[in-house]
């Protein structure tokens, strides 16, 4: 437990694998222990309710009302009940909901993406969350390799994803990891 959201209790501390506050649904942030020994800050002023500060999870565009369940921008449309896992790619984006699974590469539900990357394999990787919403990804065995942050995924090897994650594909084909959950 090393993150907290701005919003709760001061003392309230949440898990490194939940990307946002479960009640205000606003992203949260790292916990640092010296900040616990540290004199108490001046008071912030009052914020406003998290309803108002609601925000599309697609695009961003605020939320005008907290009945809505459909984001109001006519380019996005997007339900407002974000996916368990979103993977963006400069060619388009990958949504999961929980307890699914999907091949990404050239060939596959979402080739498109990868059609200018001719280093990504056919079958490259699999990405999925489990009924919890926990994302992770297992790379196929390729020559070209599959990597988090940097770093190369040995071949079949499940790795957990984590908000904001880098996955890169081959050389070039890299992506940003959104994960959310309810």
């Amino acid at each position: 437990m090393s993150q907290l959201c701005p919003q709760c209790d001061p003392g309230r501390l949440y898990d490194d694998d939940l990307p946002l506050c479960p009640t205000h649904i606003i992203p949260l942030e790292p916990y640092a222990a010296e900040a616990a020994t540290a004199p108490e800050p001046e008071p912030e002023p009052e914020r406003q309710p998290a309803a108002d500060r609601s925000v599309c999870w697609n695009c961003g565009t605020p939320v005008a009302h907290p009945g809505n369940t459909e984001c109001l921008n006519p380019e996005c449309r997007k339900s407002l009940t974000p996916p368990a896992l979103v993977v963006r790619f400069p060619a388009g984006h990958v949504e999961l909901g929980r307890d699914t699974r999907v091949e990404l590469g050239r060939l596959g539900p979402h080739s498109a993406l990868f059609r200018s990357y001719p280093n990504v394999s056919r079958h490259h990787a699999v990405i999925g969350t489990d009924p919890n919403g926990r994302a992770w990804i297992e790379p196929v065995p390729t020559p070209n390799g599959t990597f988090l942050d940097g770093v190369e995924i040995p071949a079949s090897e499940r790795r957990v994803l984590r908000q904001d994650t880098r996955i890169r594909f081959g050389l070039h084909a890299e992506g940003t990891v959104a994960v959310f959950s309810r």
